[in-house]
């Protein structure tokens, strides 16, 4: 049996004549429900090719097990890999993972944030856009009791859970590593200077610069974008 649309427990009620709550409680095998309608209600989702809609059953039952986030992109290996972390953790403690991206646009962000809450998730994780210099729309989500978890670019750590590197030890060290093996002019490319992770990654290349007696030349101090262009 061929079907242009997705196969809904509504559909199976019609053809069986019994109502939605009666079909779903036969397909979970109810001892309320006859075994002979059980079986005739199996068989028929398997030849509609019905599928439950998570998303729809964690509604019904008020108790959303959906993870939000959102990553500036999902190209690089980066992200990737931190979507795919996020994801088996959620999957191994029984939740579901929608995932956004905001382009690195403050608009896309905010409208991602929306979508996310309306879907009535659990939580969200988050990496701020290049964008956004106006935090106001993270900090909204206080007023309604959301969780949210920022990670890598972070903002308002006061008021919520941020996962980061120790971009300035790190920034240090590879400072430190440059001047060791024999170089003098060491330059730094970074993003945006309103981001915390570059403030954090130059302050830990003008340190190693400060501790070996090197001046701080100005013009070998890049901070624009994070792009792979704009790195080139």
């Amino acid at each position: 049996m061929e079907h242009s649309k997705h196969t809904s427990l509504k559909d199976l009620a019609q053809v069986l004549g019994v109502s939605i709550p009666t079909v779903s409680r036969a397909l979970k095998d109810s001892p309320d429900i006859s075994r002979d309608l059980c079986e005739r209600a199996k068989r028929l989702a398997q030849e509609m090719n019905y599928r439950p809609n998570p998303f729809a059953m964690s509604l019904r039952k008020n108790t959303p097990r959906i993870i939000g986030v959102i990553v500036p992109d999902i190209v690089t290996h980066f992200f990737a890999s931190i979507l795919s972390g996020i994801e088996d953790m959620a999957v191994a403690n029984g939740y579901f993972v929608i995932i956004t991206t905001s382009h690195e646009s403050y608009e896309h962000e905010k409208r991602n944030i929306e979508n996310l809450v309306n879907m009535r998730v659990e939580g969200i994780i988050a990496c701020p856009s290049q964008e956004t210099t106006d935090y106001s729309h993270w900090a909204a989500l206080t007023e309604i009791n959301m969780p949210l978890i920022l990670f890598d670019r972070v903002c308002l750590s006061d008021r919520f859970s941020t996962v980061v590197a120790d971009g300035a030890r790190s920034a240090q060290e590879a400072t430190q590593h440059l001047l060791d093996t024999g170089s003098r002019r060491v330059a730094f490319i970074g993003g945006a200077n309103h981001l915390d992770i570059v403030k954090r990654r130059k302050h830990g290349y003008l340190e190693a610069l400060r501790e070996n007696h090197i001046p701080i030349e100005k013009e070998l101090v890049v901070c624009r974008k994070i792009d792979y262009e704009e790195g080139k």
